[in-house]
């Protein structure tokens, strides 16, 4: 998502990139976050707070920088939708399902969100996708069917099939909210369309989130799962989205979007790093299979 005829490009490439690789670092490094924060948080409630932390930084930073609203019924419907499918809905069944399974099987789940943004959007417009989409959505589909039937054995209480197929449910949330989201950029732009949304989706969780407290003792919350939770809300939201929209604006959509098939390759690093996950043969091949199909997807009709 990009706001047209008001960015500049006129950056220096290594500031752009510098801004891209930090995007990509921030989120690939979410679902290890997220792994670190349900340790002492119920997942739930994880999800559900994420919002509600960052929500009143976002309506503070909407109204001091005067980021224009929607102004007719229509466009704040479609801003109400992509908030709280965006930020209420993706983040908590991302939760919810990474305590079911591992970061390495989260990371690589999430690369499918260009892949359902596409075919989404594909049978909104009612129109046939081109032919190296079809060929690359078949790839990375059966990689990530292969990813949720397949078990090494090595740790078998860390990857459920249930809990791939519940963040593989938020990743259609999150790309539902991608369209949306996307419609309202050339009314409102991308900082207003994130911000507001966030603050809409801190809004619309609140009352959920009375009923879901009580799931976590706070007074054995450690700081690991503090310092986790603080990760999703700000530097996940914010630092990510800021540094990836300003390296869209700066270095192009076509330039910039395709690096995010890295975003699975930093998690699987990470998740072998810090949590000490066991990065297998088969998970690497897997892996190596639905980047490339996603990036195949990605690949323009006229580049083809």
């Amino acid at each position: 998502m990009e706001e047209p005829a008001r960015q500049k490009r006129n950056a220096p490439t290594v500031i752009v990139w510098g801004a891209t690789t930090l995007a990509i670092l921030l989120w690939g490094g979410t679902p290890i976050a997220n792994k670190i924060a349900i340790i002492g948080i119920d997942p739930a409630t994880i999800g559900i707070l994420r919002p509600i932390l960052a929500g009143p930084v976002a309506l503070l930073l909407a109204l001091s920088l005067r980021l224009p609203f929607p102004p007719d019924g229509r466009n704040r419907f479609l801003l109400f939708i992509a908030g709280v499918t965006n930020f209420a809905i993706w983040p908590t069944l991302l939760s919810v399902g990474i305590g079911m399974t591992s970061a390495a099987h989260a990371g690589l789940i999430i690369a499918q969100i260009p892949v359902f943004t596409g075919l989404f959007t594909a049978l909104l417009d009612r129109r046939w996708p081109h032919t190296y989409w079809w060929i690359g959505t078949t790839v990375a589909v059966i990689g990530t069917f292969f990813l949720i039937v397949y078990r090494d054995g090595s740790a078998p209480d860390e990857a459920s099939v249930i809990g791939d197929l519940i963040i593989l449910a938020g990743v259609q949330s999150c790309a539902i909210g991608y369209i949306v989201g996307g419609k309202l950029v050339p009314v409102i732009g991308t900082r207003a369309t994130t911000f507001w949304g966030i603050a809409i989706a801190a809004v619309v969780v609140v009352p959920v989130v009375f009923a879901v407290a009580d799931r976590t003792d706070w007074s054995a919350v450690e700081s690991a799962s503090w310092l986790g939770l603080i990760y999703l809300a700000f530097l996940g939201s914010f630092g990510a989205y800021l540094a990836w929209f300003w390296a869209l604006g700066h270095g192009g959509i076509t330039r910039i979007s395709t690096s995010q098939l890295a975003q699975p390759v930093v998690t699987l690093v990470l998740a072998a790093m810090i949590l000490g996950e066991i990065i297998t043969l088969p998970l690497i091949i897997i892996a190596g299979v639905i980047v490339l199909g996603a990036a195949c997807a990605q690949r323009p009709p006229k580049a083809l």
